[in-house]
Order: structure tokens, then C-alpha cells, then sequence
């Protein structure tokens, strides 16, 4: 069997790390929100775990901050739980394999939109010249 989970979205709250016998767990929330009948919203939270070993970087820490846009790929998971008031509850969970961050959450505290990820103007892309070697023969 194969499960992967692909998620893309907002942190809800800065990443916290967590040191632990065999190593550092990065962990963040990740919302999901679905409209459902009648104009409804129902959002799921999930649970990210991203596990690193004693000698792994832990540099992305400093982006994960609350806002920042996220695409999260690895394996989902559902933990049962029991509540303080001895209810059931349900958690789902990802351990993380893969984690990209796309946009940057806004260091201005007057403002909540997270900055757009810088890049290059299309005039200041260098193309990739084709290559002419080859002149005349077929590629195969």
C-alpha cells in the first residue's frame, strides 16, 4: 500500500522545534478548508511533524513562521486521542518527507499578508542558448 499526502497552505502558528532521544522534530499546523452545503466552512487542521536526525539542518526553522505559505509533501496519519473532559478526538497527522516554502511570512507587524517569494524579472533571465554541435545529425 502507498499514502502520500500533498498539502499547500498558511502556517497558523510559528514552527516550534523539539529535541528528542534520536534527534529534532520541527513541528507546524497547516489548515485545510472546504465549503460544504449551505456556504459553510469547515476547516482541518494538520498536524506536520518533520523529523531530523542529530546532524541534519534545522535552518528552515526561521521561515516557518505563522503566514508563510507552505507546500508539505508525506505520509498522512489519524491519531485517536482522549480530551481532558474524557471525550474522544481525532488528529490528523503528516510526517513530513518534503517541505517547500513558497511565500515568506511578512516581518511587518501591521500587516498579516505574508510577502511574495522574490524572483527575476523576465528581462534579467539569461536563455539557455541551444546547443549546435550537433548540426545537421539526428538526435537519434
Amino acid at each position: 500500500m502507498y499514502a502520500k499526502l500533498i498539502l499547500a497552505g498558511r502556517l497558523g502558528r510559528d514552527a516550534e522545534l523539539r529535541s528528542v532521544t534520536n534527534g529534532q522534530i520541527i513541528r507546524f499546523s497547516v489548515p485545510h478548508t472546504q465549503r460544504v452545503s449551505g456556504g459553510e466552512e469547515r476547516t482541518l487542521w494538520v498536524e506536520c511533524t518533520y523529523w531530523r536526525n542529530p546532524g541534519d539542518s534545522t535552518e528552515v526553522l526561521k521561515f516557518l513562521k505563522k503566514g508563510a505559505t507552505v507546500l508539505v509533501e508525506g505520509t498522512p496519519s489519524v491519531r485517536l486521542y482522549t480530551r481532558q473532559d474524557n471525550t474522544p478526538g481525532v488528529s490528523f497527522e503528516c510526517r513530513v518527507n518534503n517541505i517547500r516554502v513558497l511565500t515568506y511570512a511578512s516581518t511587518d507587524s501591521s500587516s498579516e499578508e505574508p510577502t511574495e517569494a522574490k524572483s527575476l524579472p523576465a528581462s534579467e533571465e539569461e536563455p539557455i542558448p541551444p546547443d549546435l554541435s550537433n548540426e545537421g545529425d539526428l538526435p537519434f
